[in-house]
């Protein structure tokens, strides 16, 4: 299975434009000062957004330039300095030689977006 969720964090006021926007609701969501699962305080405020879950790669990377279109078409960024955004995908039950091609147009994307990647395994 591989699993592809979006982390956005920051500025109280800027998460709630963006959240506003989005193509879909967030699956949590915290606010600076609450407690985090480790019992320390959170510094910022922020949500996630789980953005699906497939076998395939190909899949899950059809699913995710969907996704992230739509919110180019709204004309939603996360290059605003005061948040930050980060795609998480893990790649949990991965075959041996089974990838994930990123194009250079879904990289340019992300960096337009203002969106860090990180792969796991």
């Amino acid at each position: 299975m591989n699993i592809a969720t979006l982390k956005v964090y920051g500025d109280e006021h800027t998460l709630d434009d963006v959240r506003d926007g989005l193509p879909t609701e967030p699956d949590s969501s915290w606010r600076k000062g609450d407690a985090r699962p480790d019992g320390r305080v959170r510094i910022d405020s922020g949500f996630t957004v789980n953005l699906g879950q497939d076998e395939n790669p190909d899949a899950l990377l059809r699913h995710l330039r969907a996704w992230l279109h739509e919110c180019e078409a709204r004309g939603i960024t996360f290059d605003v300095p005061p948040i930050a955004a980060e795609l998480r995908i893990a790649m949990v039950t991965a075959a041996p030689g089974e990838t994930l091609d990123f194009s250079i147009a879904d990289l340019t994307l992300l960096v337009n977006m203002g969106i860090t990647l990180s792969i796991s395994r």
